[in-house]
């Protein structure tokens, strides 16, 4: 894979594009104990601008590390597009009731009987500072027939995709 590099506006326009339909992102936050700790998380449904934002509870775990640690990670895989992205930032927690609003999502009823005013709902907001991808940008059976015959024939498999580092 040939790496490349992004930054600024260009690198935000890149996360945009690989994680535009991949619903479920996993969040990776630090214990008190120093540990990590990864959960699934719905994906926001709006185009990426340099935050995430994830619907939570506010007595959650995770809300906890978050405020004794507020490095984490949210990682996205499609293995069917061939594309994983890893992305670093720092998360803190909004309990603003008119961001709650903008943010809300339906499936999120499930989480909070009382909906968007449910007292227990929170934001985890991420401010994304960098990540790593590796996008494949072909099928799975184009790229096991390349990968395939670089195997075989010691041609250059640099030709199955591209990876890079982002810096926002």
């Amino acid at each position: 894979m040939a790496e490349k590099n992004y930054s600024g506006a260009e690198g935000i326009e890149k996360i945009r594009e690989l994680i535009h339909d991949v619903h479920i992102a996993m969040l990776t936050t630090v214990t008190e104990d120093g540990s990590l700790r990864a959960r699934p998380m719905a994906n926001p449904d709006r185009p990426f601008d340099g935050t995430l934002w994830f619907i939570t509870r506010i007595d959650s775990s995770k809300t906890d590390e978050i405020r004794h640690d507020s490095e984490v990670l949210v990682s996205y895989a499609e293995p069917k597009d061939g594309k994983y992205i890893a992305l670093s930032g720092k998360a803190r927690i909004v309990r603003d009731r008119a961001q709650i609003h903008e943010h809300w999502t339906p499936a999120a009823k499930a989480w909070f009987p009382e909906g968007e005013d449910d007292p227990a709902a929170a934001l985890i907001r991420v401010t994304v500072d960098s990540a790593e991808y590796w996008d494949a940008n072909r099928s799975t059976i184009v790229r096991l027939a390349k990968l395939a015959i670089a195997s075989v024939t010691g041609a250059d498999n640099n030709n199955v995709g591209d990876s890079g580092k982002i810096s926002v």
